[in-house]
Formats: structure tokens, C-alpha cells, sequence
């Protein structure tokens, strides 16, 4: 990646969260929150999600409706609801009984669309949560996610979710936290882990 303009070598331009154990998105969450706040763009796309599947839909509506004192929040889902159908009810975009269905990668098309659109617009932060996940199953290839993601010019920061990360990815990454899961309660908990 290039850049198009002078920034100091500790700029930030792609932060990973990743790993097995809970709170990547609720990390992302708390990054939009200072960003907005901050009067900053922001574009979160999440690739294995409806907002009737995630209790925080209704506040990220607020704040992108929000204007007086705020940055601007764009935000969209792509996914195929099957709650209660796939491992554990999972509503992931690849968790059908039948597998990876085209409706997936469609939507998964759909999300990649939306995060081209932010890059090229230049929003300062571009949030694509399970995007590595995607690249992970095999919905798009590596190849093809990192022709988008090689849109991203200074000073916009991508931020990217999901277990692992190619390494010409973790390269790049100025950021990366990884979570490990210790231990866990069984379910998700509406309000609390969706």
C-alpha cells in the first residue's frame, strides 16, 4: 500500500482483531463510538449479520441519524438469516445444513460492494467485521478480498475482524490483538454477546 499523502511511518492503517475468544466486534464497537464522537466517517459492514439478528442494529441506527456534534456512520448488513438452522443456531452467513449456499455468496459479494464503496469514498475508518471469515470458509477468495482491501490509501484505517488473517494481511497490520477464549458459557447472551 501507498501512500498518497506525507503521514508519519506511525500512522495508523490496519488494525486486526482476532482469534477464537469473544469481544473482536465489541472492540470495533467501541473504536465507532470515539470515531463518531470524534467527527470522523465511519462505515461498519458486517459480512455474517442482519440487524435483526444483533441487539446493538438499533443504536448503530441512532448514532448513523445522529448530525448535530457527531462524525458520520454509514453502516450495512449482509447475511442469510438462518437463525436456529445452522451449528448451535448460528446465524453465519456459511452455517447452512447444505453448506455454503449462493445466497452466501451473494451476500458476502454484497458486503465486499460496500466496502469498496468506503474505501473509494475515503472514510476515514472502514470497519469490516467477519470479513476474514469469509476469506477463511473460501466465500471469496484472498485473492479477490485483497484487491479491495488494497483500495485503502492513507489516511483511512481499515479494520478488519474474524479468526485469522492471511499472512501478507498480518504483514501490513499495524494493529493486531488477538483474543483467546478461556473459557465460555455456552450461548450467545442477548445485550451482552449479540
Amino acid at each position: 500500500m501507498t501512500s498518497t499523502v506525507d503521514l508519519p511511518e506511525n500512522i495508523e492503517r490496519v488494525r486486526l482483531y482476532l482469534g477464537q475468544g469473544c469481544g473482536k466486534t465489541t472492540a470495533t464497537f467501541g473504536v465507532i463510538l470515539r470515531a463518531v464522537a470524534a467527527h470522523k466517517n465511519v462505515s461498519i459492514v458486517f459480512f455474517d449479520k442482519l440487524e435483526e439478528n444483533s441487539s446493538e442494529g438499533k443504536t448503530l441506527r441512532y448514532l448513523a441519524a445522529a448530525s448535530n456534534g457527531f462524525g458520520k456512520l454509514s453502516v450495512n448488513y449482509t447475511g442469510v438469516n438462518r437463525i436456529g438452522t445452522g451449528p448451535k443456531g448460528s446465524f453465519r452467513l456459511y452455517s447452512s445444513p447444505n453448506g455454503i449456499l449462493p445466497e452466501d455468496t451473494d451476500a458476502a459479494r454484497q458486503g465486499l460492494n460496500f466496502v469498496k464503496e468506503a474505501l473509494l469514498r475515503g472514510d476515514d475508518i472502514v470497519v469490516c467485521d467477519e470479513l476474514l471469515d469469509i476469506g477463511r470458509v473460501g466465500l471469496i477468495s484472498w485473492d479477490e478480498l485483497k484487491e479491495v482491501l488494497d483500495l485503502r490509501k492513507d489516511p483511512t484505517m481499515l479494520i478488519l475482524t474474524g479468526r485469522i488473517a492471511p499472512d501478507w494481511l498480518t504483514e501490513r497490520a499495524t494493529t493486531i490483538t488477538q483474543t483467546t477464549q478461556i473459557k465460555h458459557h455456552g450461548r450467545a447472551i442477548v445485550g451482552v454477546d449479540c
